[in-house]
């Protein structure tokens, strides 16, 4: 059996490029440029597998392509592969430590869950897996099957599996595309409703309502679906000199989990409302105290797939009522 030499190096090198230097360049941008988060052991395991993975294709290609051992060292390449995929998209994480990967700024933290993703890349591999079968079992059989008279079943095989590739493909640039055209505002506006309680000589049952607006513009051709809402209201700093009615840094307000089915999509919902509750015991300081409020804003929706968790904090200004 002649040894192909050549093409073991074309394919090998072909192989370090897709599963070593490609990632490793995209992950040290992201990283550099703050763009998404990632583990060192995420890292250098995933440096590992693509070692592995061109190790494999190098000693694959050393054989000819028809030969029976190519085809099934094809049929390992296809599913270690799928394996490398999974695990790049978070496939093995059930306690989402792998798979969520995470864009943070000054007043922004976005994480994205993309197991699904991970799922499909996956059984796309296996199902390339059924190329190399065919060509196997033909070469253990010295037979060539054929579908009618001139098609070769090998050949609708391969063009199978691209075909899939390029929808998965297509799939997930259109997501890309479209979760640019995707976005939250939290205003810094608000209103507010003060009710001055039974007894107007005393703030003690007096009861304070926030209410602050968000809008939701998705342009993109895919839905945000089971959004859940969570908002908390800090005290920054405040007039109280005596930091007991109303203290610096101090949690004063929430409202939990308030849930929307879906943000249609190719739509711009506008001046969506939460009303916040103040908690009684710093209603009295709200009531005659200036004050730097820090709203934190947690989402937790689906956008096509992807599990997306989402903080971002706004910073707006409280003036003392009384």
């Amino acid at each position: 059996m002649e040894l192909k030499l050549g093409k073991c190096l074309l394919f090998g090198s072909i192989n370090l490029v897709i599963y070593l230097v490609a990632p490793s360049i995209i992950i040290f941008m992201m990283s550099y440029y703050k763009i998404l988060q990632f583990s060192p052991t995420f890292v250098i395991s995933l440096m590992i597998m693509g070692l592995i993975q061109s190790g494999i294709s190098y000693f694959k290609n050393l054989f000819p392509s028809e030969s029976l051992i190519f085809n099934l060292i094809g049929i390992g390449t296809s599913i270690y592969s799928g394996i490398y995929f999974f695990y790049m998209f978070g496939g093995f994480s059930l306690d989402r430590t792998f798979g969520y990967y995470q864009v943070k700024t000054s007043n922004l933290e976005a994480s994205f869950g993309l197991q699904f993703f991970a799922w499909l890349i996956f059984i796309a591999s296996l199902i390339n897996t059924t190329y190399y079968i065919i060509k196997g079992i033909e070469s253990s059989k010295k037979k060539v099957f054929f579908v009618g008279k001139k098609i070769k079943l090998r050949n609708i095989a391969l063009i199978s599996i691209i075909f899939i590739y390029l929808i998965i493909g297509a799939f997930i640039a259109s997501i890309i595309i479209s979760g640019t055209r995707l976005s939250f505002n939290l205003k810094d506006e608000y209103t507010y409703t003060w009710d001055t309680g039974s007894n107007p000589f005393s703030h003690d049952d007096d009861r304070i309502q926030i209410i602050t607006y968000f809008d939701v513009p998705n342009l993109g051709i895919y839905s945000v679906k089971k959004i859940h809402l969570n908002i908390d209201i800090y005290t920054v700093n405040t007039t109280d000199t005596t930091q007991l009615l109303l203290p610096d840094n101090t949690k004063i307000g929430e409202i939990k989990d308030v849930y929307y089915p879906e943000f249609p999509a190719m739509q711009v919902i506008y001046n969506q409302n939460l009303t916040i509750d103040i908690i009684p015991q710093y209603v009295p300081g709200l009531i005659t105290n200036n004050a730097t409020l820090r709203l934190f804003c947690s989402l937790q929706c689906s956008y096509a797939g992807i599990i997306i968790d989402l903080n971002t904090t706004i910073h707006t200004i409280w003036t003392a009522l009384a």
